[in-house]
């Protein structure tokens, strides 16, 4: 029998190295707590093609506070 010869392997896929960051924080009214305790900002993507704002995160200092005893996870 007659070993059959092994295709040559595909080269190897370019490595991009990407980051993804909070941007700055902006305060904001929160219509729950009647007070400037709110926050949002944009979640960036930073490539070597440029910066892209893929998503943005939000929260308040008073009503996103977990419990006493209440682990987030």
């Amino acid at each position: 029998m007659i070993p059959r010869r092994r295709p040559p392997l595909p080269p190897p896929l370019p490595v991009l190295t990407v980051y993804v960051l909070a941007g700055e924080p902006h305060p904001e009214w929160c219509r729950i707590c009647k007070a400037y305790t709110r926050f949002r900002g944009d979640i960036l993507l930073l490539t070597p093609e440029g910066v892209s704002i893929v998503g943005a995160y939000a929260g308040c200092e008073i009503c996103d506070e977990p419990e006493e005893g209440e682990r987030r996870g």
